[in-house]
């Protein structure tokens, strides 16, 4: 078979060749170790390269509160903005409260504190806080001098500068504020605007889309009849991909039907950054949404060296090639893949650091782990002074054992064994703790 078409042309002049076009196809993944698996770290990495921080656009500040600045910011203006009185007295002129001879100058006379600039001679009463009138370098306290007839007999002097807060003495003009990467806190807010700052450029807020399927999944509620199982998986990583800083939106199918789940992910691709897929656990479910994702874009699935989450699908969808990550089906493997892969998605989404900062913690018992995969354990962290202890959470009721959690194990490739009184790595999942 021909693998370029050719088109006959008269006069003798040669055929041109059409080139084939080629399907596209996602770039070339990790290499898989010697068990067929591919380390998260590959894996994770991989993702990170497919998708790009989101474009900035200006906002004003409420509207930017914990968004990723997108520029370096400096103060527009001098605060105080204007020369200020730090006590009670007379704005003065430094050079007039002593004559030729050094000593100290004849009376001042008391001019009002809205004149447009000091005059020579001339002293204006000032309380803590007042702007000084242009002109005016010094405060004379109250005390060192006395009113007589409209003027001030002195008493003693002050220096130019003495008791005055200068413009620009809390904050200059021109001084940087807060820079690009900076996530933008209440604090910064307040900072900003003392410094004429009104708008800034931020990275929004990933639209993340939840779309739970599976025919047995029913929402929540009093009653569930037999064979239907309440749908807690969508619920949990929605909240979860909001607590990550995400803005999400939760779309229920409940049906494995290949049309209906389609509808389902295509209609919500014009508002989403990331869809999110969650199951009920049955493998009919999970196969059904990979099924329709290969339809609809670029898809690659592997397994994983990681435990629990071994099996991971994440796929370009659609024609603005949305980003989209299926979730396996188990409760607590779903969660845990969120956390090593939905989390640093939704961050590097955001422009801010994606990976879970691994911190350290006393095993309070014997852990074991498996050597060739890398391991996450629901465990819960207390501390005992400035000291982490942390002791694994293992409870029949997978939900139980992910609500009495509030941090991640993590035993590496390596580990076959932390004993009790050793130092682990764990991933905190409340930032508080």
């Amino acid at each position: 078979m021909a693998w370029f078409t050719r088109k006959k042309q008269d006069d003798g002049v040669a055929a041109v060749e059409a080139p084939v076009e080629e399907e596209p196809r996602l770039p070339e993944p990790p290499q898989l170790d010697a068990s067929g698996l591919r380390s998260v770290a590959d894996h994770l990495a991989y993702l990170q390269s497919l998708v790009e921080p989101l474009r900035p656009f200006g906002m004003s500040l409420l509207e930017a509160w914990d968004q990723v600045m997108c520029e370096d910011i400096d103060s527009m203006i001098n605060v105080p903005p204007n020369s200020t009185a730090k006590i009670a007295g007379y704005a003065v002129r430094a050079a007039d409260l002593v004559d030729d001879e050094g000593h100290l100058a004849p009376p001042l006379e008391i001019v009002d504190l809205d004149v447009e600039r000091l005059p020579v001679g001339g002293a204006a009463t000032v309380a803590p806080g007042d702007d000084l009138p242009r002109g005016a370098t010094a405060v004379l306290p109250a005390t060192f001098g006395t009113v007589e007839d409209g003027r001030v007999r002195l008493i003693e002097r002050v220096s130019d500068g003495e008791y005055v807060r200068a413009a620009g003495e809390h904050l200059r003009f021109g001084t940087r504020l807060l820079s690009e990467g900076d996530v933008l806190d209440d604090r910064g807010i307040g900072l900003l605007a003392s410094a004429g700052i009104d708008k800034v450029m931020v990275r929004p807020r990933p639209r993340v889309v939840v779309v739970s399927s599976g025919e047995h999944l029913v929402e929540p509620g009093p009653s569930v009849q037999h064979g239907e199982v309440s749908d807690a998986n969508s619920y949990m990583v929605a909240a979860a991909a909001k607590a990550a800083g995400a803005t999400v939106f939760r779309v229920a199918v409940h049906s494995n039907e290949p049309d209906a789940i389609r509808e389902a992910i295509t209609d919500q691709l014009i508002r989403a950054d990331l869809v999110i897929s969650t199951t009920g656990g049955r493998r009919e479910d999970y196969e059904a949404v990979v099924d329709v994702m290969s339809e609809l874009g670029l898809v690659d699935s592997v397994n994983v060296a990681m435990s629990p989450g071994r099996t991971q699908t994440f796929g370009l969808i659609g024609e603005d090639r949305v980003p989209m990550l299926m979730l396996p089906g188990n409760p607590v493997s779903a969660y845990v893949s969120f956390h090593a892969f939905a989390r640093p998605l939704i961050r590097a989404l955001m422009g801010v650091r994606a990976e879970h900062r691994p911190v350290r913690a006393i095993a309070a018992q014997g852990i074991r782990s498996h050597r060739g995969q890398l391991h996450l354990l629901r465990g819960r962290v207390t501390m005992e002074g400035s000291i982490r202890h942390v002791t694994q959470v293992s409870e029949p009721y997978a939900l139980a054992e992910l609500a009495g959690a509030n941090a991640l194990i993590v035993l590496d490739e390596h580990s076959e064994v932390v004993n009790a009184g050793e130092a682990v790595k764990v991933w905190l999942l409340d930032e508080d703790e």
